[in-house]
């Protein structure tokens, strides 16, 4: 049974959480304290990847394996638009979490914890 699961049915923060990341409804810890999206940054830099590697190996910046990454860039920032706009009206405190974390790369260091450490009330 999932953390968040357990949590509805027995009232009890499992151990390893804390109850204020499973009030919240979306995940803040890990990777998505240093970017809301990892797992599309990923997926975007493999295909970046795939096309650098092509224009390596052609030794040109414009030949035919550019429409794939481009193709997937677009589909990303228009699915990645969506989706923030859901959550957010889903979540009301995800615009804090916009605030703090990069979309998908992390922001500069000095800014508030994307993991809202600070706002914890149990350390």
């Amino acid at each position: 049974m999932a953390a968040r699961e357990e949590y509805r049915k027995t009232a009890k923060v499992p151990k390893g959480y804390h109850q204020e990341d499973l009030d919240r409804g979306f995940n803040v810890s890990g990777l998505f304290a240093w970017a809301r999206h990892p797992n599309f940054t990923a997926e975007q830099a493999v295909w970046v990847t795939v096309y650098a590697w092509c224009a390596y190996i052609t030794r040109g910046y414009i030949n035919w394996s550019i429409v794939g990454p481009l193709c997937y860039l677009l589909l990303f920032q228009a699915s990645t638009w969506l989706t923030e706009l859901l959550t957010s009206r889903k979540y009301p405190e995800y615009a804090e979490y916009q605030r703090r974390v990069g979309r998908f790369l992390p922001k500069m260091p000095g800014g508030p914890p994307g993991d809202f450490s600070d706002k914890r009330k149990s350390k």
